[in-house]
Formats: C-alpha cells, sequence, structure tokens
C-alpha cells in the first residue's frame, strides 16, 4: 500500500497517484493535488488580458 504524500500546496495529503508534478515554468517541481491545479489554472486566467 503506497504511503500518502502531501500537498506542497494546500499541506493535505494524497496517494502519489492523486499528484502531478509542477514544473517549471509553472512551478518548481512541487506536487499539487488537482484542486489546487485547478486554482493555479484559474488565476493564471484571471492574469490574461481580456479582449473583447
Amino acid at each position: 500500500m503506497p504511503e500518502n504524500v502531501r500537498c506542497d500546496h494546500c499541506e493535505e495529503e494524497f496517494t502519489p497517484e492523486e499528484l502531478v508534478v509542477v514544473a517549471p515554468p509553472a512551478g518548481d517541481g512541487e506536487l499539487a493535488c488537482k484542486r489546487c491545479i485547478e486554482i493555479m489554472l484559474r488565476r493564471a486566467i484571471a492574469k490574461l488580458p481580456r479582449e473583447n
């Protein structure tokens, strides 16, 4: 049975299969759960210039 690993963003524990490595330039090789990745993507999209 695999050990639980902490998400580097929210500090909750997940199985290794539930985490993704966020590689540069988006991150520094830290582990992130899908909820934290969604938050990162929403923040990145919010920073994009709006074209009407």
